[in-house]
């Protein structure tokens, strides 16, 4: 009997269970942005979703960005980390940076208020997504 009640609630976890980019309506940049200045940790989680309007790379990391100046207090940054690079150069058959500007993504993770030093010294926020793996990233199209 226990044994039949498992399994009826294994059947019925993995219905419940939503996948990702279900349940809740992914956030805008707009909404990441105003929920991380909000936010006492500077932080929030979730889904999160825009067009790419630039990209950039920095080292082994690559940047998708929801504007088209990455310095705008409305842009939403995802950093992908050299392994999401590589892994999504493989799937893609280019590097993501080449590749994803102007299409539609959707990132799971923590959106974080970034302190950000220009080289005259002055101090401005990104709200930035770091993406350790690839399963965080889905393109939309």
């Amino acid at each position: 009997m226990s044994r039949a009640i498992n399994m009826v609630l294994a059947a019925a976890l993995s219905i419940a269970m939503p996948a990702f980019g279900q349940g809740t309506a992914p956030m805008t940049p707009d909404q990441a942005i105003a929920a991380a200045s909000a936010a006492n940790s500077h932080e929030v989680s979730g889904v999160f979703e825009f067009t790419v309007g630039s990209t950039g790379a920095s080292g082994f990391n690559a940047y998708l960005n929801s504007a088209a100046d990455y310095h705008d207090a409305a842009n939403l940054s995802a950093e992908l980390h050299a392994d999401v690079v590589n892994k999504l150069h493989a799937k893609l058959g280019g590097f993501p940076q080449d590749l994803l500007k102007g299409k539609r993504v959707r990132i799971k993770g923590v959106a974080r208020r970034v302190p950000i030093t220009k080289r005259d010294g002055t101090q401005y926020f990104q709200t930035r997504i770091d993406v350790d793996t690839i399963d965080q990233i889905e393109v939309l199209g």
